[in-house]
């Protein structure tokens, strides 16, 4: 019985996790289209990539989850770039992307 109880708190635990992470990304991914359209570039597969969890200080010093996405563009239409998104928790970090081709 006991047994029980542990594992269902370490599911809904992971579950809150993975439901806050999902909330993350989706606050990255309307960062990097805004930055798409602000740019006049395209967003490729609407898709993010996590690449890299850390944790970091925020402004006021508490530890937050850093998470680095990646993503691909295109200016031209011709060729693949590849793009960067940091989130301090749900603070945007930067995005950086490759240098490309303009139209």
């Amino acid at each position: 019985m006991l047994s029980d109880v542990v594992w269902l708190s370490v599911f809904i635990v992971i579950a809150g996790l993975w439901w806050h992470g999902q909330g993350v990304k989706a606050s990255a991914l309307k960062h990097v289209k805004r930055y798409c359209d602000d740019h006049d570039i395209q967003l490729l597969d609407e898709s993010l990539v996590l690449r890299k969890l850390w944790f970091a200080r925020n402004s006021r010093g508490a530890i937050n989850l850093q998470r680095t996405y990646c993503f691909e563009f295109t200016s031209t239409g011709e060729y693949r770039y590849r793009g960067t998104v940091s989130l301090l928790g749900y603070r945007l970090q930067s995005i950086d992307a490759q240098t490309h081709h303009l139209q």
